[in-house]
Formats: structure tokens, C-alpha cells, sequence
């Protein structure tokens, strides 16, 4: 691999002829030829694999397999043996190098890749609990869905990755670098459609520590980040739209322009972060002057809107708060942070929800009839026995983004 100017990766094919490589082989020509090495437990493997391993230990360097090539798990345990051996100075041993191959839904869990070269290969759905990914090269690559929990990933370099719905609970990205990357195939000369800026969307960040990572511009749209540590963290102009933060520490992290357009950011993670150069975050009521205005809100209701005033709560955070059996019709949430609420059993008829974050939300038993809920973000929400469609009189119907209800 080659990197060229800010965050470019050239993938190599295998027969490419390096210069260095080529002096290497002169120098050696004059050399006895040396016996393959083996792993000690060559004989519990295949034949093909075995024959494999003979042909890679023939080679001085370079890109083991060919670019897009799907690995076995079988085979992948084999270079891990060489490349454990590698690690630890043994004789016979090789660093593993894989460029943009193939091992999506493999259980990798365990195992130590400390150092090796995967640029640009897939992981998608596969298991990495407790994987040792230190100091790899994973410009590029592909996680997403995979379970990375508790992965050790300090100091990777995973530029331009893809970490779309990944678990990384509990997984160490200590200044690991997560900032765009674009890998360039070498013989097209042109770059990969799925490489640029690092995608988590939709990823969860439980108790994760992400501390001194450099993460400019990274999609963390709907991500939820919970108890997890970003201190120090390069945020800037990274998308929080819809996420969910609650007990981060953020001190120190640098966070300008970045956008948190619909996040749910509770008490505990603004304390802790300079918001003053952020963009888009929502404002956080009181309990107190939320309640005072659903009494007004329902004062109106009652009266025909003769008396009280309509609830206008539009882009407030009003995440985890109890709003269960209270009194919502016809008030403006229009894009309110409803994150983990409780609103089962609320009375939302004619409500303006639309553009809201729902996320985790409760609303069995409530009443949806006639209310605006298009462009709303729903995922995890409970509707048990919730009520929608036709409300009565009015000639309105539940508006959702797909059709009426």
C-alpha cells in the first residue's frame, strides 16, 4: 500500500512488481533455497491451505492473497499462527497482509491482528469480540453490522472505514484514526464509490473510549453513545443528527462545527463539552416550564382555545422525560428530540410530530389519530395498542413518510 497526499490509499495488485522487491530477489538469487515453514499444526489442516502456506512462505513481501479473494476461516487461522509469530519475533513467521478481501459474517473473536495490513477488506457481519486490532491498517474497510465489542483497536488506522450499525460497546479506539480516506484501485486509478468519510451511522458506542481519536467529519447520525469517553476527541464538523449521547465525557474534545441537528445530548454530556462553536443543539427545558406549559397546553384544549396557550415544544429535548397520559393534542413537537420518553397512553391526536427523533420512545396506547409524523425517526419505538388512522371530524389522518395510515 501506498499513501499519497491527505487520507489517499493505493490498493496494489498482487502481481505489481515493487523496485525493492525486485532487488531483494537479486540479492538473494545466490542463496540455497530455504525450506517452507509450517505451522506446528499444519498437519490438522486441508491440503490447499497447506499448499498456500507453502507458496506464501516462498515470498519475501507483499499482499499475501489476491484482492478480493473470500477467506475461509480456516485459512485465516493458519496466516494468524504466522503472523502471531511474526509479532513475537519468531523464526518462520509473516505479517499478515489481506487487501480488500473478503471475510464478511467470519467469527474472528479472539483473535490477535495486533499490526496486520487489512486495508480495505470487508468485515460485514462478522465477529471481532475481544479481537486484538492495535496499530492495524484498516484504511477503508468495511464493519458494518459486525460486533466489535470489547475490540482492541488503539491506534488503528481506520481512515475512510465503514462502521455503518456496528457494535462497538466496550471496544478501545484510544487515538485511533478515524478521519476520511479514500482508497484508489491502483489499476482503474480511480476511487472506491464506498471509501471517504468514516461511517457509523446507526453504530452503538457503549462505555467505548474513543479518547485523542481524530474523527473530523465522521457520520454519527443516529448513533447512540452512551458512558463513553471522548476526551480530547478531534469532533469537528462530525454529524451527531439524530444521535444519542447520554453520560459522555467530552472534556476537551473539540466539537466546532459540528452538527447535533436533532441529537438527544442529556445534562451530564453538555456539562462536560464546550457546545459554544456547535451547531444545531437543541435546547434542554426544565421539568418545571415543560409542565407548566402542558397545563396551559391542556387549558386550551378544554377551552376550545379560548384560554391557556397551544404547547409549542419545536426542537426541544424533551428525551426521557414522563409524558405518559398527559394531555398532547394538537401541540407542536415539531422536530422535538423524544429520545427513551415515555408517552404511553399520551393523547396525540392532531399533534405536529413531524421531523421528531422517537428513538426508544414508549407510546403503546397513545393516541395518533390525525397526527403528523412524516420525516419522523421511529427506530426502536414501542406502539403497542397505539392508536392511528381517521380522527373523527376532522378529516385528518395519521401522516406518516410512507403514506397515510
Amino acid at each position: 500500500m501506498q499513501v499519497h497526499k491527505e487520507g489517499h490509499a493505493i490498493l496494489k495488485p498482487c502481481n505489481s512488481v515493487d523496485p525493492h522487491m525486485a532487488d531483494a530477489a537479486a540479492q538473494s538469487a545466490t542463496k540455497p533455497p530455504q525450506a517452507a515453514v509450517k505451522p506446528a499444526d499444519q498437519a490438522e489442516i486441508s491440503a490447499g491451505v497447506g499448499d498456500m502456506l507453502d507458496s506464501l512462505t516462498h515470498k519475501s513481501r507483499g499482499p499475501e492473497i489476491a484482492p478480493g479473494t473470500r477467506i475461509e476461516l480456516e485459512l485465516l487461522r493458519a496466516l494468524n499462527a504466522l503472523h502471531i509469530k511474526y509479532i513475537n519475533g519468531v523464526r518462520g513467521g509473516r505479517k499478515l497482509i489481506l487487501r480488500a478481501c473478503d471475510l464478511s459474517k467470519l467469527d474472528l473473536s479472539g483473535m490477535n491482528l495486533e499490526g496486520a495490513d487489512l486495508m480495505g477488506c470487508s468485515f460485514r457481519g462478522a465477529r471481532l469480540e475481544t479481537t486484538r486490532l492495535c496499530h492495524a491498517n484498516l484504511f477503508g474497510a468495511d464493519f458494518t453490522r459486525a460486533n466489535l465489542t470489547d475490540a482492541d483497536l488503539e491506534r488503528a488506522d481506520m481512515r475512510g472505514a465503514r462502521l455503518d450499525e456496528a457494535n462497538l460497546s466496550y471496544a478501545n479506539l484510544a487515538q485511533a484514526d478515524l478521519r476520511a480516506g479514500r482508497v484508489i484501485d491502483a489499476e482503474e486509478v480511480a476511487e472506491r464509490p464506498d471509501s471517504g468519510v468514516v461511517s457509523m451511522i446507526g453504530a452503538m458506542l457503549r462505555e467505548t473510549d474513543l479518547t485523542e481519536v481524530r474523527m473530523k467529519e465522521a457520520d454519527l447520525t443516529e448513533a447512540r453513545i452512551v458512558s463513553a469517553r471522548m476526551v480530547q476527541t478531534d469532533a469537528r464538523q462530525v454529524s451527531f443528527t439524530r444521535a444519542q449521547l447520554k453520560g459522555v465525557d467530552m472534556h476537551g474534545a473539540q466539537l466546532a462545527d459540528a452538527d447535533f441537528e436533532g441529537a438527544s445530548v442529556d445534562r451530564a454530556s453538555r456539562m462536560s463539552a464546550n457546545l459554544m462553536r456547535a451547531g444545531n443543539i437543541a435546547a434542554l427545558p426544565s421539568k418545571s416550564l415543560v409542565d407548566e406549559k402542558l397545563a396551559l397546553h391542556e387549558r386550551w384544549v378544554k377551552s376550545d382555545g379560548k384560554l391557556g396557550t397551544r404547547g409549542d415544544f419545536t426542537g426541544q429535548d424533551l428525551s426521557g422525560m414522563d409524558l405518559s397520559r398527559r394531555m398532547l393534542a394538537a401541540a407542536i413537537l415539531k422536530d422535538a428530540i423524544l429520545v427513551d420518553a415515555n408517552l404511553m397512553g399520551s393523547r396525540l391526536a392532531a399533534a405536529d410530530l413531524s421531523g421528531a427523533n422517537l428513538v426508544g420512545a414508549k407510546l403503546d396506547k397513545a393516541d395518533l389519530r390525525g397526527a403528523d409524523m412524516r420525516g419522523t425517526c421511529t427506530r426502536g419505538v414501542a406502539m403497542g395498542d397505539a392508536k392511528s388512522g381517521e380522527l373523527a371530524g376532522t378529516g385528518l389522518r395519521t401522516r406518516t413518510a410512507d403514506a397515510d395510515a
